[in-house]
């Protein structure tokens, strides 16, 4: 029961978050009058800040308030933000909008590194610590993530042509208010691991990396993954770019008389995600661990940036068939969404098995702040170039 309604919560929060920030490019361009590169670097910050965050949740919640307390804190937080955010596209606020991007980032980073490994917390002391089990929750888990993010994709652009901006972004809002009463309905009867009050994590955990022995398996596994995380915000400037650069792509192409919204496109890549993921994990890695083919979380992790770069290969080619005159209509971008979904698969659900399943206990938030931190600064470069 709690694990199901933490899973709840996180699909209508992704609902919530994915919600605006699909509308949010063309919210920047044509409500608040911002050139296209502005915005995509705006996009860029909002989003830098919310993966970055996750070090200050991360530390609340091993360090000084538990993971129960940091969600309820941060959540109002974000919930805040998005009124905030409601407020300033019905005054067409400029400076509204910001400092309301400015809450949402910290409250919706604040709690992402502390969901997830709540909900495992869950999972794990019922079931013994079973790895079948916790892994079967983080792809139950991320499939939630994609049902929100298929229905925000569908429904807020809609609403966005019908009712304008203001009422596009109430939407999330209330879906995030719901969220959270979801999610604290079930208080006492959650399995609470307390914060390790003794210094700083991050500190203990480089601590402890450089002191093991170097031929430890365990050690050398985690060593290994940190390694390929350190390649990560590479990867992620490009993936973010789906919500900015290939929105304003689709926004020159056909669209069947305006019966596709340009943002509606990104529906496609929460749909492969549920359609894609039963298939890896049922029928891709055991067929590939069965003929001995690495599947190790550095190895997937490689590859996806690997099919990351060909998506970008892809959208270039569509670019500059654009740029030649050609008229595409937007189904031309299915191929490079496949490929980023195929790439996100590799990656974003491995990196969140790895930190789970490759910190201590009492760490495993720090760990997922320090996968998610990548993506702001993947953020930060796509923004700065």
């Amino acid at each position: 029961s709690t694990v199901w309604k933490i899973i709840a919560m996180e699909g209508m929060e992704r609902f919530a978050y994915y919600g605006f920030r699909a509308i949010l490019t063309l919210f920047f361009v044509r409500r608040l009058g911002m050139a296209e590169s502005t915005a995509v670097s705006y996009f860029a910050f909002t989003s830098a800040l919310a993966y970055a965050s996750p070090l200050l949740g991360a530390w609340l919640a091993d360090e000084r308030w538990g993971r129960f307390a940091t969600i309820a804190a941060l959540g109002a937080v974000y919930c805040c933000g998005m009124v905030v955010l409601v407020a300033a596209a019905a005054a067409t606020s400029t400076a509204g909008a910001l400092g309301a991007l400015a809450l949402v980032g910290l409250g919706t980073g604040g709690i992402k590194p502390c969901v997830s490994s709540f909900g495992a917390d869950q999972i794990s002391t019922a079931d013994g610590g079973d790895d079948d089990a916790v892994r079967g929750y983080f792809s139950v888990f991320y499939a939630s993530i994609n049902v929100g993010s298929v229905l925000s994709f569908v429904v807020t652009p809609v609403v966005r042509s019908s009712f304008g901006y203001a009422a596009a972004f109430s939407v999330p809002a209330a879906l995030l208010a719901l969220a959270l009463a979801v999610f604290a309905s079930a208080r006492k009867d959650y399995v609470v691991v307390p914060p390790k009050a003794d210094g700083s994590v991050l500190f203990a955990l480089t601590r402890a990396l450089s002191s093991a022995p170097s031929d430890d398996p365990d050690v050398a596994a985690l060593r290994s993954s940190f390694s390929v995380l350190a390649m990560l915000p590479v990867f992620w400037m490009l993936y973010d770019q789906q919500g900015s650069v290939w929105v304003v792509q689709a926004s020159e192409m056909g669209t069947f008389g305006g019966r596709i919204q340009p943002e509606q496109l990104g529906v496609v890549n929460p749909v492969l995600i549920l359609v894609l993921l039963p298939l890896f994990e049922r029928s891709l890695y055991p067929a590939l661990a069965a003929a001995r083919v690495p599947i190790r979380p550095p190895h997937r992790m490689v590859a996806g940036m690997v099919v990351a770069a060909l998506s970008f290969v892809v959208a270039a080619g569509v670019d500059l068939a654009l740029q030649r005159g050609h008229e595409l209509n937007i189904l031309w971008q299915l191929p490079q969404i496949f490929l980023i979904t195929v790439a996100e698969i590799l990656v974003s659900i491995t990196g969140l098995e790895f930190s789970y399943t490759q910190a201590p206990r009492e760490l495993r938030a720090s760990v997922s702040a320090i996968f998610l931190l990548t993506t702001s600064v993947g953020d930060v470069m796509g923004g700065v170039l």
